[in-house]
């Protein structure tokens, strides 16, 4: 369950759902609040819960909240857990800061990421580097992800090789009924299937874990849910 090729769950875990017109996040000086809450399944199992919440700020950026708690348990005992908190700051649709800590069945990761001039200063627990100022985390919920070559992985830092590709027009399973969407692969480092909404909103994500299956399924959607792409952030309401 631990690793897809030498990757942890982390790595994978990344939502939306539908949309009305979007606007710039950072016209709106109000704040808005939003929350996400999935349901992740291991082979059909429930195994515990992934919850994105959204906060935009008077000056124009936006907080995301990222807290994950997964077990797998046979009878009374767990053999397998997983946590993670992960905090995001961004403006103008780039990173600001990156914080998480993460316990992996027993294993502790903690990661900073700080912008600076030009670029992003990565601080992991055995180096610190700098990559491009646009590189994207491995949270999913930006549509720009598809578009990507290299991801930063959300957990020890590690910058991941991907390829992604379209498969197609499909529809997925939504708290309201079913939801029209594009179907994505993405292979390389990371092998995960992605569905995006007809407004680039991830409505569904599943890859394979020790021969089962994982996969999200949105159980809460309540307020202002931003939408953060590369060079562009947008609002997404219900």
């Amino acid at each position: 369950m631990r690793n897809l090729k030498r990757y942890s769950l982390a790595a994978l875990l990344w939502f939306g759902f539908s949309v009305q017109p979007v606007v710039p996040a950072w016209a709106d000086a109000a704040p808005q609040n939003g929350t996400l809450r999935f349901e992740v399944d291991f082979d059909g199992r429930p195994i515990g819960e992934h919850a994105l919440t959204f906060e935009s700020q008077p000056d124009g950026s936006l907080n995301v909240a990222i807290d994950i708690d997964l077990a797998i348990k046979f009878g009374p005992f767990t053999v397998f857990s997983y946590s993670q908190q992960n905090r995001t700051r961004w403006r103008g649709g780039q990173l600001v800061s990156l914080q998480s800590e993460t316990d992996d069945d027993g294993t502790q990761h903690r990661l900073r990421a700080i912008a600076e001039a030009g670029a992003l200063r990565v601080l992991t627990e055995e180096a610190t580097f700098k990559v491009t100022a646009s590189m994207l985390p491995s949270t999913y919920w930006m549509a720009s992800t598809v578009h990507q070559n290299q991801l930063l992985n959300s957990q020890t830092g590690e910058l991941l090789e991907i390829a992604v590709r379209k498969l197609g027009r499909t529809s997925v399973a939504g708290p309201a009924g079913a939801i029209p969407a594009t179907h994505y692969r993405m292979d390389g480092d990371l092998e995960i299937d992605l569905w995006y909404d007809d407004s680039d909103v991830l409505v569904g994500l599943a890859f394979e874990a020790r021969g089962a299956q994982v996969a999200y399924r949105l159980v809460e959607r309540q307020g202002s849910i931003p939408v953060s792409m590369a060079k562009t952030i947008m609002n997404a309401r219900n």
